[in-house]
């Protein structure tokens, strides 16, 4: 069920998981990132009562870089409410760029700690480990 979608980002629902997907289709602008983040809080919340299993699906195949000033404030501020929400797991499909891996891997050093995550390089192999 699609949420949200502009020419950065779509978000929707996979009811069949159930998980948020949120899908970067390019490189995002500092703030359209951030604007897609809380977005994709807001869904959770407002879904996370239909779906009480509801996970998290970062497909980051596309977007590129992401500055460390940006997964830090996603750590930081958006994260937090995500995990008294309810959220347990987080899964990306890994960007296909280096400097793309480089931006998963410095928002997994500070989330993974709080939250399970695991990266994978589809999205069925994501969606499978949310479901299991």
């Amino acid at each position: 069920m699609n949420l949200s979608d502009n020419e950065y980002v779509t978000i929707s629902i996979d009811e069949s998981v159930p998980c948020l997907e949120w899908v970067g289709k390019q490189f995002i602008p500092s703030k359209e990132f951030r604007a897609s983040e809380e977005k994709s809080l807001e869904f959770f919340l407002q879904y996370k009562k239909k779906y009480p299993r509801l996970e998290w699906c970062v497909d980051a195949r596309d977007i590129g870089p992401v500055p460390p000033q940006d997964t830090q404030w996603v750590a930081d501020n958006i994260l937090p409410k995500f995990l008294a929400a309810g959220l347990k797991k987080e899964a990306f499909v890994v960007p296909k760029s280096a400097l793309g891996k480089i931006s998963v891997k410095n928002y997994t050093s500070h989330a993974g700690k709080v939250l399970e995550i695991m990266m994978f390089g589809t999205i069925e192999e994501a969606k499978d480990w949310l479901q299991g």
